[in-house]
């Protein structure tokens, strides 16, 4: 008997998996304590439907990702930082003020999908940006000096 599991079963399969299994275990245990359903015709289409709709809605995510990617790599963000007497920079710039600046820009890109090292000075910067699907892009992070 083939059943499509709905649960996870230890020693059986995860969810989402057909399995082979005796036909008194699959009535008896799986189906009647909801852990399965017998994968008839009506079930796998619709296991395959859910699966066709999963990847078409990835790949629509990843284009949009990539569109993100290209409008990012041209982009520069300027931040003005202020300066003590000395000509040392009061603390760092950090993701949460560059991603405020993005945000500025148009862009929806969160503090955590920030990669940079310490920024403790004036001048310019790669800032590599983490999406998922593991798309990357980077961008220019212009420090200048303000009061």
């Amino acid at each position: 008997m083939q059943i499509y599991l709905l649960k996870d079963v230890a020693g059986k399969g995860k969810r989402g998996e057909v399995i082979s299994v005796n036909d008194g275990y699959g009535k008896n245990f799986l189906v009647k304590n909801g852990y399965g359903k017998v994968a008839d015709n009506s079930v796998m289409s619709q296991v395959n439907s859910k699966k066709q709709s999963i990847t078409f809605h990835k790949e629509q995510d990843i284009e949009a990702t990539k569109k993100i990617c290209a409008r990012l790599e041209g982009v520069t963000v300027t931040i003005i930082a202020k300066m003590g007497a000395n000509g040392k920079m009061f603390g760092g710039i950090t993701g949460t003020e560059i991603a405020g600046e993005l945000n500025k820009q148009g862009f929806e890109i969160d503090k955590k999908d920030l990669v940079f090292d310490a920024i403790r000075g004036i001048g310019e910067y790669k800032i590599k940006v983490k999406f998922n699907h593991g798309l990357t892009a980077q961008f220019a992070l212009r420090v200048t000096e303000g009061k």
